[in-house]
């Protein structure tokens, strides 16, 4: 799920919603945990929907969580988790910048969640998504 969440995080770059470092931990945005700083950050986390994937069909259909912090104003995180909704509700068919082959992308909520404040009075807005990602190996066609 990496290559997914590597492709989500430089798609989401190239929207101008996020700063992706390929590299190491910097810009704005990290996978799978969310660190201490900076204030305002994206971390794209993928988990299974527990449903086992066909073994003859050739595409997956993990899920995806979008989590948003940002200040003491609740509106920063709110609209930054909003315009990154609006940007994947709805995304594919379309090949991520990983060569991940997206089929399509579809929000599990009608809008970002509130998760309240962190311990230093950051708020946290989240999203959830359902993937289907193609997904071909030597039995899968």
């Amino acid at each position: 799920m990496a290559d997914l969440l590597d492709g989500l995080a430089r798609h989401l770059q190239n929207k101008s919603l996020l700063t992706y470092d390929l590299t190491g931990p910097g810009g704005d945005c990290f996978l799978d945990a969310m660190p201490q700083t900076p204030d305002e950050a994206v971390v794209l986390t993928a988990y299974d929907d527990a449903r086992e994937p066909d073994a003859k069909l050739g595409y997956d259909e993990p899920r995806v969580q979008v989590r948003v912090r940002g200040t003491s104003d609740p509106r920063v995180s709110r609209e930054r988790c909003k315009a990154i909704r609006d940007e994947m509700h709805g995304l594919g068919p379309v090949t991520l910048p990983d060569g991940t082959r997206l089929i399509l992308s579809i929000a599990l909520q009608g809008g970002p969640a509130s998760l309240g404040r962190d311990e230093n009075g950051r708020h946290e807005h989240v999203c959830n998504f359902r993937m289907e990602i193609r997904n071909v190996s030597a039995h899968r066609i």
